[in-house]
């Protein structure tokens, strides 16, 4: 695999005329994440590696950034530059988003559980970023905790919008779509056809949620693929008032409507699911 090393970064950090300030995130494979100085204020810089003409990353890395700069929403990063391609033939891309205090969704979730309200507004800031995207016929594909972060006012953004639509990056090793084990859709199981759509990133929302409020995924990872597999297709998942038994029965369709096996059950899109979570306090 394509590897963005050191030597593209320091490539992308003088062609966007940035300052390294250190890494954010995981290190290593097919895109970096760095803390950068640039016109006077910290942001992040992404660099992805290009391995060849029939290599997609530089199309799919475009419609990224074309895409985070066609937006303007609270919930969605926005970037700040334009991408930039690194050598001659080309071997790699890199652009620079706005810098985000705050953590990431993860470290925040598997404990405490969480109140309704905190879940909720999660839910509608998430949904809230997720329609813009699918107001454009993008969908994210891999909302999982780490590609959601919650800023220190308490507002969430989601991250990675577009570009987790297209890589082919993934944890995910058998026949199927890309994203995370833990937070796939059952259509990311398919490997050629009826793939995610919008209704899978209302999934993806309502198993973040159920993992807010209950402390645990709907349909946790334990390492056997076909088991996971399995109860994914299944809708095999404890209800979410198994755990709460405090929540209201509007509170608990929502979570189950949302987390429904069969796509065409759920909420259409993003934007139906924030609609429904507005309305029931």
């Amino acid at each position: 695999m394509t590897v963005a090393d050191q030597h593209l970064i320091d490539e992308a950090l003088v062609a966007l005329q940035a300052i390294d300030k250190g890494v954010i995130g995981a290190q290593g494979g097919q895109k970096a994440v760095r803390l950068v100085e640039h016109n006077g204020g910290d942001c992040v810089l992404k660099v992805v590696a290009i391995g060849g003409t029939s290599d997609d990353t530089l199309k799919r890395a475009s419609r990224e950034v074309e895409l985070l700069a066609s937006i303007d929403n609270p919930n969605v990063v926005r970037v700040v530059s334009s991408l930039v391609t690194l050598g001659e033939p080309v071997h790699g891309a890199a652009w620079i988003e706005e810098y985000l205090d705050g953590e990431d969704l993860g470290p925040l979730l598997g404990g405490r559980q969480w109140t309704w309200d905190e879940a909720r507004a999660m839910g509608i800031d998430v949904a809230n970023g997720l329609a813009a995207g699918h107001e454009r016929k993008v969908i994210h594909r891999d909302l999982s905790a780490n590609n959601v972060r919650r800023l220190s006012n308490g507002t969430y953004k989601v991250l990675d919008f577009g570009f987790a639509r297209h890589t082919l990056l993934s944890q995910v090793t058998f026949a199927g779509q890309p994203g995370t084990f833990g937070y796939l859709s059952p259509e990311h199981l398919n490997s050629h056809s009826g793939g995610p759509m919008q209704m899978s990133d209302v999934f993806q929302v309502g198993n973040l949620m159920y993992n807010a409020l209950t402390g645990q995924l709907p349909y946790p990872w334990t390492g056997d693929q076909q088991d996971y597999a399995d109860r994914l297709r299944s809708g095999a998942m404890v209800p979410v008032t198994s755990h709460r038994a405090d929540l209201t029965q509007a509170q608990a369709e929502i979570i189950a409507k949302a987390l429904h096996p069969q796509p065409a059950r759920r909420f259409i899109n993003a934007a139906a699911l924030r609609k429904a979570l507005e309305a029931t306090p």
